[in-house]
């Protein structure tokens, strides 16, 4: 569920009013409100003395189910007090998730994020990523490739696209797999920048692919 509430507000002019802001946001209930966070138009008010826009902090719960992503978003001026906020961060966390149904129930750690600019950057980087995902499964059968996914927050996690290139037919694919299909995929498309950092990646850390695959949906 997506909550506002009437908050007090200072602006820098000395002024204060009261403003409507936004503290939780559900992307099921509400995806309009997804875009308008990476628009840079959430909690965005204007002084009615100096006429001044500015954003307004405030802490915001930000859940996306389907992206296994929920995190706490404090205001960046909380930053010194990290230590306090994820304790309060995974005791709120715990007694959520105690109310919830076995249907409900999550199985993905939250996020600790100091300021909405470093959700918006994450938002934007899993956007593009995606993008680059549906050019890798519409491409995959043209060039003799099958795909391999990974759950979101595993993802996420690794700081990879959520789904892989792996060769034709390998139903049980290793890493030797995963780079020769990455370096067939970047010679068809070499606009793939997620998938160069991804190569990138699993030809220096040999063993991540096997953490991976234990992720793999």
């Amino acid at each position: 569920m997506s909550i506002s509430n009437k908050e007090e507000i200072k602006c820098s002019c000395g002024h204060v009013f009261e403003a409507e802001l936004v503290s939780a946001i559900s992307v099921f209930d509400n995806p309009e409100l997804k875009e308008a966070l990476i628009a840079g138009e959430i909690n965005l008010v204007t002084c009615p003395a100096c006429k001044e826009m500015f954003y307004a902090e405030n802490f915001i719960l930000y859940h996306d189910s389907e992206n296994e992503l929920i995190a706490f978003v404090y205001p960046l001026s909380f930053q010194n007090q990290a230590a306090q906020c994820r304790k309060k961060m995974l005791a709120d966390f715990a007694q959520a998730v105690e109310s919830f149904s076995e249907k409900q129930k999550i199985n993905y750690d939250p996020l600790l994020i100091f300021g909405v600019e470093d959700l918006t950057l994450l938002l934007k980087s899993e956007h593009e990523a995606e993008d680059e995902e549906m050019v890798l499964t519409y491409t995959a059968p043209e060039i003799s490739l099958d795909i391999f996914k990974i759950s979101p927050h595993a993802a996420r996690k690794f700081s990879m696209p959520k789904v892989l290139p792996v060769l034709k037919g390998d139903k049980n694919p290793n890493l030797k797999s995963v780079l020769a299909a990455l370096q067939v995929l970047l010679k068809h498309n070499s606009n793939l920048l997620h998938y160069h950092a991804l190569l990138e990646k699993l030809s220096k850390n040999k063993t991540l692919f096997e953490e991976i695959k234990k992720k793999a949906k």
